[in-house]
């Protein structure tokens, strides 16, 4: 394979334009990276895509801090000081459910061609769950202790 490589700090620039502004980007590739040989997607939409899911994933991830640090609030208001045992379970827990989400996941055997069929929504919504709780049961059982 012969891929051209891209400097850091133009990979740097076009990962913050890709999340920030699309628009933005697609005016980046199209004068900056398109001379120096580094191939564009084959449609505009990708960046989208790109972004939407970026930020998704940003709200989930925020979404499952503040639930993990509430729960963890509110064992140790009701429990007190969590127990070793009781910090070495939710972590483990979490380690667990966050690595069987990732062995888990079967986007590209069950693809179609436009990623939007209900198995493929099933299965990422399966592998953002896993990710949610594991990510969770870490984050509780860091605030009980």
């Amino acid at each position: 394979m012969n891929r051209k490589r891209v400097p850091v700090h133009l990979a740097i620039y076009a990962t913050l334009l890709a999340v920030i502004s699309p628009k933005h980007f697609l005016l980046f590739e199209e004068r900056v990276t398109k001379p120096l040989g580094i191939p564009a997607a084959s449609d505009n939409d990708s960046v989208d895509v790109v972004s939407r899911g970026f930020r998704s994933a940003l709200v989930l991830v925020l979404a499952a801090v503040i639930f993990g640090w509430l729960v963890g609030l509110s064992l140790s208001r009701w429990f007190g000081p969590a127990t070793p045992e009781g910090v070495n379970v939710l972590q483990i827990g979490g380690a667990a459910v966050c690595l069987l989400a990732t062995i888990y996941l079967r986007g590209p055997a069950i693809g179609t061609y436009d990623r939007e069929t209900l198995i493929e929504r099933v299965d990422r919504w399966i592998y953002c769950a896993g990710y949610f709780l594991g990510t969770a049961a870490v984050v509780t059982s860091l605030v009980w202790s």
